[in-house]
């Protein structure tokens, strides 16, 4: 399951995608990564991932906003965007019942 949504990025020619990814196929593996890299459990279930010109830079977990990033490539912007998504997506499955 891919939702991509398109975002600012942090200068005109840099290009954020968010989407939201299962953890299935490579995706798990990335997120595994990406919390290695910042020290961190990785978030448990579907997350929301964003990534920086094509390469992950950071995800948040639907269920409890776990977070993980590559603080070298990734800025508060990105996790504020990716935290922001996810209270959205959560609040459209509760007004659902989803």
């Amino acid at each position: 399951m891919n939702r991509t949504n398109r975002a600012p990025a942090q200068s005109p020619d840099r290009d954020v995608t968010i989407r939201l990814s299962t953890g299935d196929d490579g995706d798990g593996e990335t997120i595994r990564r990406l919390a290695l890299l910042d020290d961190g459990e990785p978030p448990r279930g579907p997350v929301m991932l964003a990534e920086l010109d094509g390469e992950p830079v950071a995800a948040v977990g639907l269920a409890d906003g776990t977070a993980v990033a590559d603080r070298s490539r990734s800025s508060g912007g990105i996790l504020a965007l990716l935290h922001l998504r996810r209270l959205e997506s959560r609040l459209i499955a509760a007004i659902w019942g989803v």
